[in-house]
């Protein structure tokens, strides 16, 4: 568990103590005002998923920007009690929901706002129909639809329709309609990841229109996914995009938007150098490395090459003439914003090089 040693509001962010989590505040705001611009005239609407930052003071300046459906989507039962707890009331689960203690949690907490859940087998559907009628409660059910990524999901076509229709059916549920988490290819280029969406897009409204003619009501198609967000909000019949590594952005997400611009990085400190190799006291536990490495921002031709759990290893280009000190700050970009922010307690928000506020991370950590 972090302890940041807090500075004041107006200090100068090199004078922050290392590693820490530091927010651009006007890169933030540009790269929200951009894609909540791109959905206001349109007619899909963004939820944005705020497991990429798990900041309620992100997302409500997400929602406030308008172009979404009102809501936002979480990955875990934790998280969607940690921003229920911070003033949102319309709160989509992408996951299953599946042992007795997480379900009596689910029911508690859709007394208080409204929460919907992915489902993907009859098991479960019957699990969560019993517990709502037990405690009085009514829970909206989306069906996860599994195309490509076999986490979870129901299969498209006629086993999504006859699961649709049972969750029509059972007391104490609702049916509300369909997601999909097939599209996040980050690594396929454009072209590929074009044929990829749409594929997976057909698929789902397909089932969309098996499920009409059965006499269902299909009120929401969402798509997750930040890197297809503008082919999946092209396509008529898709009602919700799932997006939200566009607010802070990572390197890996950037080869794919250049539009948006990384708003988060690692401040960390020179520990140790030898010859043309740097040591910073950003490692593992600071910066994430399970989608691979970070990018070195402010020494040209630098290459973080290895992390352990508290060190970052760089390697620096002997001939480009760069001199570091112990001390000196180094700039790391994450390959993964998620992974990195679920690391920290706090972000530090700065804007013009200085320190602005310091908000919380309260859903980091919230597995279950």
């Amino acid at each position: 568990m972090d302890r940041p040693i807090f500075k004041p509001v107006g200090t100068p962010m090199e004078e922050l103590d290392t590693p820490s989590l530091v927010v651009d505040i006007d890169i933030l705001d540009q790269n929200i005002e951009k894609m909540h611009g791109y959905f206001a005239e349109r007619e899909a609407k963004l939820r944005p998923h705020v497991e990429a930052h798990r900041s309620p003071a992100i997302a409500h300046k997400q929602i406030q920007a308008g172009g979404t459906v009102g809501g936002i989507a979480v990955t875990t039962l934790g998280q969607a009690e940690v921003f229920c707890q911070n003033g949102f009331n319309d709160v989509l689960i992408i996951n299953t929901v599946v042992t007795e203690q997480k379900i009596n949690r689910l029911c508690n907490l859709a007394r208080q706002s409204k929460v919907t859940i992915s489902v993907d087998s009859s098991k479960n559907a019957g699990d969560l129909s019993k517990a709502a009628l037990d405690m009085g409660v009514n829970i909206k059910i989306v069906l996860n639809i599994n195309g490509r990524l076999d986490r979870f999901g129901v299969q498209p076509g006629s086993n999504a329709v006859e699961l649709a229709m049972l969750v029509r059916d059972l007391d104490g549920l609702a049916f509300d309609g369909l997601v999909s988490n097939e599209c996040n290819a980050l690594d396929f280029e454009f072209a590929a990841l074009d044929r990829e969406s749409r594929r997976c897009i057909e698929q789902l409204l397909s089932t969309k229109g098996m499920m009409e003619k059965a006499g269902l009501k299909v009120p929401v198609v969402g798509m997750l996914g930040t890197p297809n967000y503008e082919i999946a909000a092209s396509i008529e019949g898709i009602t919700d995009v799932i997006a939200g590594s566009y607010t802070l952005m990572d390197e890996r997400h950037r080869e794919h938007l250049p539009q948006f611009q990384p708003a988060a990085k690692i401040m960390s400190s020179v520990t140790g150098i030898h010859e043309d190799l740097i040591i910073t006291d950003s490692g593992r536990k600071a910066v994430g490395a399970d989608f691979g490495l970070p990018a070195v921002n402010n020494i040209p031709g630098a290459e973080c090459f290895s992390l352990s759990a508290e060190h970052g290893r760089i390697r620096v280009d002997s001939a480009s003439g760069v001199q570091k000190q112990l001390g000196d700050i180094v700039w790391l970009t994450p390959r993964d914003i998620g992974t990195c922010a679920n690391l920290h307690d706090y972000i530090h928000v700065v804007r013009g090089g200085v320190l602005e506020a310091i908000w919380g991370i309260p859903a980091r950590g919230h597995y279950r």
